[in-house]
């Protein structure tokens, strides 16, 4: 007789965060030896202060039901009021997962080659409130001006326009997958194809300069990621004295702005890495990946030694209309692999992550290499040894004593290719059991982090950026100098008593 079970939870949940602060800051101290316990002894003086809430109030309910432990049926309803938007605070995200469990079938009694089959699939919506407390609300800003006088006068200004009907960014998400073992439970694969969907997007615009340049939150276009994850785990030797087992997993992704509020030839600009040198290195454009680099192609040294740009409208000159997508910093397909290896009281592990089909823009290297900003020196090795004057008109850097050259840090001659494979971690162990050691099983590790990455990136790290911290995916793939994933080696001695 088939059974049938049916579960059906609910959770309340409240969460409240409030931040004090309170700073004092003192110039010119007539004499240290206090330390900074007697600010009044500071010639100038100032203080701070501040106060930041938020609050979140949740209510989750799921029903999950199963027949036979054949068919699984999940559905959920999630209600979130969040305190950071001003009118519409609520957002509701339901969800439906079903699964069928082939392998307990009756007419898979008889089938050996494969085991544990099941396949799966589900829909469902979730929210993201990824803004600070009050950034609808359109706050003021101190500032001070003179009027010509020697005195400064102090006022407020907006540095935020208001949004109040600013609203939860909902992603939904399709996803069917497949479930298998084989050879006795010694291959298992996981196959899945997702589907997901970004509306009302968190973007956050700034206004051009001569209307006040204030910045706002905006719920515009939607965004679609699609992609193939694939999970392969193989015990590939079982002997007595050794093993062998592997995992690797793959993801294929394709990432891409569908549509903007203003149509396909709407866009905006994310953040300019450095204002006054640097023009905004990034475009959210439909058809493109969130973050494109945007900038100009850069056709090589003309022959005074000068760089030269690709002229996309055929004016005459180099200008804003001449630019376009030249690269992106989503990768293609990620990858991850662990391997175990045991041998007698010896264990051995290695886990190696790589990304490929990704860019970096080297702003790092870019600096380093023109004389642009307050230093106007080049600092690059390559820059000196293999520019105009020493190699030619084949030469990437211009020569040492050309006079106004268009330095273009957002070109291709600074977007670089950050595929990479990196051995991410690695393990060796030994086990010192306790009939040995007469009174504890002692464990010896010895394991590195980052021991070595395989790439033909010339920046410090591929994987590192530096840039704007409330745009990550706009802006992400910018490398200002990220200081490097450290090598790190640890021993450690682990004793069960």
């Amino acid at each position: 007789m088939e059974q049938a079970f049916a579960y059906c939870y609910a959770v309340y949940e409240v969460t409240k965060y409030e931040e004090r602060l309170m700073g004092i800051s003192g110039k010119n101290l007539l004499t240290e030896s206090v330390g900074w316990w007697d600010a009044s002894m500071a010639q100038s003086r100032d203080v701070s202060n501040g106060i930041q809430n938020w609050a979140l109030v949740s209510g989750v309910g799921r029903v999950m039901y199963n027949y036979g432990d054949r068919y699984q049926l999940t559905g959920t309803f999630r209600a979130d009021g969040s305190s950071r938007f001003s009118k519409n605070k609520w957002g509701f995200f339901p969800s439906v997962a079903a699964a069928w469990t082939i392998s307990n079938e009756k007419f898979m009694k008889n089938v050996k080659a494969v085991q544990d089959l099941k396949l799966r699939a589900s829909f469902g919506i979730v929210g993201n409130q990824a803004i600070d407390p009050y950034s609808t609300l359109g706050l003021m800003t101190q500032t001070k001006y003179n009027f010509g006088t020697s005195s400064d006068y102090v006022g407020y200004w907006a540095n935020d326009i208001a949004t109040p009907d600013l609203t939860w960014e909902k992603t939904r998400q399709f996803d069917i997958g497949l479930d298998f073992a084989m050879f006795n439970h010694r291959l298992s694969v996981s196959v899945d194809y997702f589907d997901k969907r970004t509306t009302d997007a968190l973007l956050k615009k700034t206004m051009p300069s001569y209307k006040g340049g204030a910045s706002y939150w905006v719920n515009d276009g939607e965004i679609s990621n699609r992609g193939v994850d694939i999970s392969l785990t193989a015990h590939l030797i079982q002997n007595k004295d050794f093993t062998w087992s592997t995992t690797l997993n793959g993801t294929y992704l394709k990432n891409r702005v569908e549509k903007l509020a203003g149509g396909e030839n709407d866009f905006f600009f994310g953040s300019k890495p450095a204002s006054g040198m640097v023009d905004e290195a990034t475009i959210i454009k439909p058809g493109y990946a969130i973050g494109s680099f945007y900038g100009y192609v850069w056709t090589g040294l003309d022959e005074s030694g000068k760089d030269t740009y690709l002229d996309m409208d055929g004016n005459g000159a180099i200008d804003g209309a001449d630019r376009q997508v030249i690269g992106k910093a989503t990768p293609d397909f990620t990858i991850g692999w662990n391997n175990t290896l045991t041998w007698k009281n010896w264990d051995l592990n290695l886990f190696f992550n790589g990304a490929f089909g990704v860019d970096r823009l080297n702003l790092a290297r870019f600096t380093m290499a023109s004389m642009v900003g307050d230093s106007r020196f080049i600092t690059l090795r390559e820059a000196y040894t293999e520019n105009f004057d020493k190699v030619g008109q084949s030469a990437m850097y211009p020569g040492l004593k050309v006079t106004g050259n268009n330095y273009q840090a957002v070109s291709t001659k600074w977007v670089e290719d950050a595929s990479y494979v990196r051995l991410e971690n690695i393990s060796l162990s030994y086990n010192l059991p306790k009939k040995v050691a007469k009174f504890a099983d002692i464990r010896f590790t010895l394991s590195c982090q980052n021991l070595f990455t395989i790439t033909g990136y010339k920046g410090m790290d591929p994987v590192g950026t530096t840039f704007s911290n409330s745009n990550v995916d706009v802006d992400a793939g910018i490398d200002m100098g990220a200081y490097p994933t450290p090598r790190t080696f640890t021993f450690g001695v682990r004793m069960n008593f």
